[in-house]
This record gives C-alpha cells, sequence and structure tokens, in this order.
C-alpha cells in the first residue's frame, strides 16, 4: 500500500460502501483510517483516496443499523457513515487502538 508511513501497520482491510464516494477498501492502520475508492473504467482503473484521517481525530464512533459503521471526525459537521460486512469489529478494533495510543 503506497499510503504507509514508515512504522505504520494494517490493522484491517474490508470492502466498504459510502453513500457519499461510493465503493471501495476501507483501512484502518495502527494511526489512520483510510478509504481508497476504485475508479474509471476497465481499462483505466485509478485509485483515489477519499478518507484519511488520524485515529486521534475520531471524536465519536458507533454501529448504526446492520453495516453501518458512523465515525465523527474532527472538523466535520456530520458524521461519515461507511457500511463494512462486519461493523462491530472495527468498532473495536479503533477503540483498542484509540486506548492503545491515548486518543
Amino acid at each position: 500500500m503506497g499510503f504507509l508511513q514508515e512504522g505504520e501497520r494494517i490493522i484491517l482491510q474490508d470492502s466498504a460502501k459510502s453513500d457519499f464516494f461510493g465503493k471501495g477498501t476501507l483501512y484502518l492502520t495502527n494511526a489512520r483510517m483510510v478509504f481508497e475508492v476504485v475508479s474509471g473504467g476497465f481499462l483505466s482503473k485509478s485509485t483515489e483516496i477519499k478518507i484519511d484521517q488520524p485515529i486521534r481525530s475520531m471524536k465519536a464512533l458507533s454501529v448504526s443499523g446492520r453495516k453501518g459503521l458512523q465515525i465523527h471526525f474532527e472538523g466535520n459537521m456530520e458524521p461519515t457513515t461507511l457500511y463494512v460486512d462486519n461493523p462491530e469489529k472495527w468498532e473495536a478494533s479503533i477503540r483498542t487502538i484509540m486506548a492503545v495510543s491515548g486518543s
């Protein structure tokens, strides 16, 4: 993954969907949450990072419905909702990282 910084490692990675950004891959590292979306046609695919937020910028976190993971990032008016297969696993992992990093 080209977006990883030195000393950073991926904790979770899963397909995700956003009402605003579309479908992509959600990554949780030991420092950040990154949502990468693939765009373009069959031969001209490109990836674009739509969310790149440090764990410490998460002010609220909850699971909504069966697949919704709601995250309120510092500086955003509205929470961001991402749809993943196991939002409880994501929430637990994020809270563990927050506790370990003291966020």
